[in-house]
């Protein structure tokens, strides 16, 4: 289960961030152009999608903490 969702955490963190930077230059450039409904469009659908995405890394990285796993690496020494 900790390597399910280690490669999840990681998968979702790297589409998040790409939809970050898809977000950012398709409103740059709708800004650029001009166009009302390009900039609607990446700051709405595209936006959401982006957000449900980043919910479902975070939900997957605070879940690792409650593996095996988890629990052997990020427990303090002194409660080892």
């Amino acid at each position: 289960m900790h390597a399910f969702l280690l490669t999840a955490t990681r998968v979702l963190l790297a589409a998040f961030l790409l939809g970050g930077c898809v977000v950012v230059a398709g409103q740059s450039f709708a800004l650029a152009t001009g166009d009302r409904g390009l900039m609607e469009m990446f700051g709405t659908s595209v936006t959401d999608a982006v957000c449900v995405v980043a919910g479902g890394a975070g939900l997957c990285s605070f879940l690792l903490l409650y593996t095996p796993e988890g629990r052997r690496t990020d427990a303090p020494d002194d409660q080892r």
